[in-house]
Formats: C-alpha cells, structure tokens, sequence
C-alpha cells in the first residue's frame, strides 16, 4: 500500500505475478511535482508446473490475474462440436512449456468425448460435442503427473438443437435427453377401463426438448378401438 518514507527513505515489499521482464516505478503521492523514478527491467521466471487451465470458447488466458482468464464463455448447441484450450500452468497462470498427456471429462454424462492427447509446449486443443441441453462444466485432467490439480471450466450454457422430431412417453417411461433412446423405464400396464396420460415432446435430435415449438400434434394407437384425444398444440414444446 502507499506509504510515508522515515528519514527520506522506505521499504515497499510486493510479488511480481507474471513471467516476463517488469519494471517497478516509484511515484511521490504527497507532491506530484516530484519526478518518478522506474526500476531497470526486471526478469521475472515461471514457477513450478502445478495445475492444468481449461479455457472455453469465448475465453481468453490471462496470466498473472487472480483467476487466469479473461471473457465469457458463448454459449453451445446439443450435437454440436466445439474446442476447448488445456493449458499446463504455474500457481499464476503463467504458461509452462511440458508436454504431459491429458484427459478430458464432461459434467454432462452423455457427451462425446475426445481420446487423451499430449500437450505441445504446454498448450493444446480438444474437440468435444454435448448431448444434453443445460449447464455444464468440463475437465482437465493430467495422465502423466497424478500429483498436479486438474482444471476445471466455470460453467457454461448448452441450448437445444434444432427442433427434429417428436418424442412420446406412456406411463411408467421419464425423459433422459442425451441419451440414445431419450428415454427411461418401463411402460406401466393399463387397463381396458381406465383412461392414461400420455406425453408428447418436440425434440432435437439428442431428445432435448425444444420449448419454441407449439405446433399441433395428432395421437394415434395401434389399437383400432381405442378412444384418442384431440388434435391439440404444445406448449414450451411439450404436452
């Protein structure tokens, strides 16, 4: 913090967070007409390799900051792939040049996932493609070194994909969107006499729902007797 000098001088003690050359410079607070004084460049080294950094798209690295990264990250669409950047780091953010294999995981249990693939000069990229619309987050994870803090994305938004088809559940079935078949369970057996519910989703093509769509929907049974509901719209994609 500033600081009165005792006799004409004083001790300042301050952490240079970010590898390069610096200069530090000395400004008089109490009578600005006094000049400034600037250091000779300073040469500041990285520290030791002690964790993984995961930038999404729409962030940039900020080394030497409190948290390393600059931006905010855009938002993705199910089924669709995208980039993430794994950095090798010191305790600053600053870059370390090694070549460690890493792995990489997603919060979304249903996402296409690359095979783990080495750092070059402490850098790399990694393609991967959600399947469930949502929140998520995405990991780093060092092969090599099981010692060194993996890296984890702050989390960011995937929307639904393109509205595709319909999706229709009976009783005793949930929807599990990203999944292969969209849903889960076991349809419950009905009774001749007692009407049901049944649901009707518009879906993209991972069963995510797509609350845009309101178009009309027609029910059907194989059961040429069966008594069937009207035409009638969604709403928020789903009825």
């Amino acid at each position: 913090a500033n600081a009165a000098l005792s006799s004409g001088t004083g001790t300042f003690s301050l952490r240079l967070n970010t590898a390069g050359s610096w200069t530090v410079t000395a400004t008089d607070v109490t009578d600005g007409s006094k000049t400034a004084n600037t250091s000779s460049a300073i040469p500041v080294n990285l520290g030791a390799f002690a964790h993984l950094q995961l930038l999404l798209p729409g962030e940039m690295a900020a080394p030497g900051t409190p948290t390393g990264r600059t931006g905010t990250p855009t938002a993705q669409t199910a089924g669709t792939g995208y980039s993430v950047t794994v950095n090798a780091v010191d305790d600053n953010w600053n870059l370390i040049d090694i070549n460690d294999t890493v792995a990489i995981s997603s919060s979304d249990a249903n996402a296409s996932l690359p095979a783990n693939a080495a750092l070059s000069a402490g850098s790399g990229t990694f393609s991967l493609t959600n399947k469930t619309a949502g929140s998520w987050t995405v990991t780093a994870a060092d092969v090599t070194q099981a010692g060194i803090t993996a890296g984890t994305s702050t989390s960011f938004t995937v929307n639904p994909g393109a509205f595709a088809k319909l999706q229709l559940l009976v009783p005793g079935e949930t929807a599990a969107p990203g999944t292969l078949t969209g849903k889960a369970g076991t349809a419950t057996a009905q009774n001749t006499d007692t009407p049901f519910d049944v649901t009707a989703n518009a879906v993209d093509d991972n069963w995510n729902v797509v609350p845009t769509v309101g178009d009309t929907v027609a029910i059907t049974a194989s059961d040429p007797s069966a008594s069937l509901p009207a035409n009638a719209a969604l709403g928020g994609g789903t009825r």
